[in-house]
């Protein structure tokens, strides 16, 4: 089942009850003796309490209400950090239902943080979750949002993601967001919603613009791409890997 974006706390929590009673029964029957390890039942309830407290605030605040940008980022960040421990059993356990989930949940707990004015602090689990939502993701209609949910997250992603320090890793989550997201954009055909994102991407990312622009063009040929979509990949291609006069 394909969700869509954003999704409501109230499908979260359901997500999350399924996600997590599925990860508690498998890891129970086959459960070591002895583990030092956090148990999926310890997590769950953390979790449980997290959501219960972010739709308490929201029937209370408005889910635009006026918090403290700090207390909303450091809720959201425990949150999701404890949704990324959950995900890890559903990998460990190889239950890959709940894994998606549980992406869900992550995604939904990213819009919270987003609604309210917070900073997202830890963003590789919302960028994995858009990844394979985006490849879930066959209807053009699904697509647009998508689109504006991955730029949402990149303007409430934390000052210090944002300046980006770490390039010489190809798969932080800033690079990966932001090169996701000039595909997703590709993909829906609409030149206009195209030139925006690109515009983006050339700005936050401008060392991998040529790379993304080439591959973009052996797409065009490869998936027959119709004309006005070719049209605005060729121009960006052209801007940013033909040689320039001095």
């Amino acid at each position: 089942m394909t969700s869509k974006l954003p999704p409501s706390l109230a499908e979260a929590t359901l997500r999350f009850e399924h996600a997590a009673r599925d990860i508690i029964d498998t890891f129970e029957s086959r459960r070591p003796e002895r583990s030092s390890q956090i148990t999926p039942a310890q997590l769950a309830e953390a979790i449980e309490q997290f959501l219960a407290l972010i739709a308490r605030i929201d029937q209370e605040e408005g889910e635009t209400g006026p918090i403290s940008s700090e207390d909303v980022t450091q809720v959201g960040d425990y949150g999701i950090s404890l949704l990324t421990d959950l995900a890890a059993w559903s990998v460990q356990l190889n239950l890959p239902v709940p894994r998606q989930d549980l992406e869900i949940v992550t995604l939904g707990s990213a819009d919270w943080i987003m609604r309210h004015e917070g900073q997202i602090r830890t963003l590789e689990p919302a960028v994995n979750a858009l990844a394979n939502f985006a490849n879930r993701a066959h209807d053009p209609a699904t697509l647009e949002p998508l689109i504006l949910f991955m730029g949402r997250v990149a303007q409430a992603s934390a000052r210090l993601i944002k300046e980006d320090l770490e390039k010489n890793n190809p798969g932080r989550p800033w690079r990966v967001l932001h090169l996701n997201r000039g595909i997703v954009a590709t993909r829906t055909n609409n030149p206009v919603l195209m030139e925006k994102v690109f515009e983006d991407l050339v700005r936050y990312l401008p060392e991998d613009a040529p790379a993304f622009f080439a591959e973009g063009m052996q797409q065009m040929e490869a998936l027959n791409y119709p004309q006005p979509v070719r049209q605005v990949m060729g121009r960006y291609f052209d801007l940013w890997t033909r040689p320039r006069m001095h």
